[in-house]
C-alpha cells in the first residue's frame, strides 16, 4: 500500500478541520443551499402558478421531468466537465449559470416556457453536486469526508426547510414572479468568495493527465461492479430525496388540507429533521470507521439504517392528526438525510480522485433517470388520489438501492479506502 508522502495520513489528521477547510466547507453548504432553494421555489409556487399560469396537475408533473431529463444527461455531463477543469473552476461556471436560469423562471407565461426553463435548470444545476463531491475528495481526508460532506449536505436540508415560509413571504410581499428572481440573484454574490477562498491548490490534487474524464468511452465504467453497485443506489434511491423536494408541498396541501399559509407555518418541520441526517451519517460511519471497520462497509451500514427509517415513517402515512403527518414524514426525511451524507462521500471513499466526479456524475445521471420514471408514477398516483401507492414506493426504493451495495461494492483494492494520485491538477489552484 503507498499513499504520497507528503500527504498526512488520514489517521494522522483526525476530522478536525483547518481554517481554509472550514472555509471551503461553508461555501459548499451556501452553494448547496442555493442550489436546492432555486429548485424548490416552483413546487412551493405551483398551486399559485396554477392559475396565474394555467398548470393542470399532468403539467406540472411534465415540467418537473423536463427538468430531471436535462439533469440526468448533465449530472454525468457535469462530471465530465469538472474533471476536467477542476473543481474550482467548474464550480464557478456552472453557479453562474443555473443562478441565470433560475432567473428566468421569473419571465414564464405558460406551460411551454415553464418547460423550457425547467430544462435548463436541469442542465446547469448538476454541477453543483459534482463539484462539491470533487472539492471534498481533494481538499477533505477520509475521516474528515463524510463530515464536509454532512455539511454541503444540510445546506439542501434547510433550503427545503426554509423554502415554504421564505417562498410564501416573497411571493405575499413581492409577487410570484420576484420570489424566483430574488433567491437567484444570491448565486452570483457566491461567486467572488468562492474563487478568493480555493485560490489555494488542493490538500488532494487529482491526476494531471484528465482525459478519461472527457470521453463517452466512459461509460466503460459500467462494466466495473463496484461503479454499477453505486449507479444502482443512486437510481433507485435518488426519488427518495426528490419527493419531499417536488412533492411533499402538493400532498400536504392536496391531499392533507394543508393551506397555504399552513404549509408556510408547518412544512418546514420534517426539513428540519433532513437537515440534522446528513450530520447523524456522518457521525455515525466516522464512528464505525474509529472501531476499525472498513470505509465503505461503515457507509453502507449506516445507509442501511437510513433505508428503515424512511420506511418507518412512510408506513405511517395514513394518519390524519397534523402532529402525526409531521412526525411520520420527519422519520422519513430524517432517514433521507442519513443515507445522503454517505451516498454523495462514497464516490471519494471508493475510487480514484482522478475519476471522482465522473464516477458521481455518471451515478447522478442514472438518479435522475430513475426520478423521471417514479416521478411519472407519483403524478398518476397523486392526480387518481392514490399516495399509498406513492408512500410504498417511497419505502422500497432505497432497499432496491441497496442489494447491488451490499453485492458489488468492496472496499477499493488498495485498501486504505484514501485513493490517492501525486500529479498536480492545474484546475484548482491559482
Amino acid at each position: 500500500m503507498t499513499s504520497e508522502p507528503t500527504q498526512p495520513q488520514p489517521a494522522a489528521r483526525g476530522a478536525g478541520f483547518s481554517y481554509t477547510q472550514w472555509l471551503v466547507a461553508s461555501l459548499l453548504f451556501a452553494m448547496v443551499f442555493l442550489n436546492y432553494l432555486d429548485r424548490q421555489v416552483l413546487s412551493v409556487l405551483a398551486p399559485i402558478m396554477r392559475d396565474e399560469i394555467g398548470l393542470s396537475q399532468t403539467d406540472y408533473a411534465w415540467a418537473v421531468n423536463a427538468f430531471l431529463l436535462s439533469y440526468a444527461v448533465m449530472y454525468f455531463g457535469s462530471g465530465m466537465i469538472i474533471d476536467r477543469i477542476g473543481s474550482r473552476k467548474g464550480l464557478t461556471l456552472f453557479v453562474a449559470l443555473w443562478s441565470l436560469a433560475s432567473a428566468l423562471h421569473a419571465a414564464v407565461r405558460g406551460f411551454l416556457e415553464l418547460a423550457l426553463v425547467r430544462f435548463l435548470l436541469g442542465v446547469t444545476q448538476p454541477g453543483g453536486w459534482t463539484g462539491a463531491v470533487k472539492t471534498v475528495s481533494e481538499r477533505f481526508d477520509a475521516l474528515q469526508r463524510a463530515i464536509a460532506t454532512g455539511i454541503f449536505s444540510t445546506g439542501a436540508s434547510i433550503a427545503t426547510m426554509v423554502s415554504p415560509p421564505l417562498v410564501v413571504y416573497l411571493r405575499n410581499r413581492f409577487g410570484w414572479r420576484m420570489a424566483f428572481l430574488i433567491p437567484s440573484c444570491a448565486g452570483f454574490l457566491w461567486l467572488p468568495l468562492w474563487l478568493m477562498v480555493t485560490r489555494r491548490r488542493a490538500l488532494h490534487p487529482a491526476a494531471k493527465d484528465r482525459g478519461a474524464g472527457l470521453s463517452f468511452a466512459q461509460l466503460g465504467l459500467l462494466r466495473d461492479r463496484r461503479v454499477l453497485a453505486y449507479v444502482l443506489a443512486r437510481f433507485f434511491g435518488d426519488f427518495s430525496g426528490y419527493f419531499p423536494l417536488f412533492w411533499m408541498p402538493d400532498y400536504l396541501t392536496s391531499h392533507k388540507g394543508f393551506s397555504l399559509n399552513k404549509m408556510g407555518r408547518l412544512a418546514w418541520i420534517p426539513f428540519f429533521f433532513n437537515i440534522l441526517g446528513p450530520l447523524f451519517g456522518g457521525v455515525a460511519s466516522n464512528r464505525l470507521i474509529r472501531r476499525g471497520n472498513p470505509i465503505v462497509f461503515s457507509r453502507k451500514v449506516t445507509m442501511t439504517l437510513a433505508a428503515v427509517l424512511v420506511a418507518t415513517g412512510a408506513l405511517f402515512n395514513g394518519v390524519t392528526s397534523t402532529v402525526g403527518i409531521l412526525a411520520a414524514l420527519s422519520v422519513s426525511t430524517f432517514g433521507v438525510g442519513v443515507w445522503a451524507g454517505n451516498l454523495h462521500t462514497l464516490p471519494g471513499d471508493a475510487f480514484p480522485r482522478n475519476i471522482v466526479a465522473t464516477v458521481h456524475g455518471l451515478a447522478g445521471s442514472a438518479g435522475a433517470v430513475g426520478g423521471m420514471l417514479f416521478n411519472t408514477m407519483v403524478g398518476y398516483w397523486s392526480a387518481a388520489g392514490s399516495y399509498a401507492s406513492v408512500f410504498t414506493l417511497w419505502a422500497l426504493l432505497e432497499p432496491l438501492g441497496l442489494i447491488g451495495m451490499w453485492l458489488w461494492l468492496s472496499e477499493p483494492a488498495d485498501g486504505n479506502g484514501d485513493p490517492t494520485d501525486s500529479q498536480p491538477i492545474e484546475g484548482d489552484h491559482a
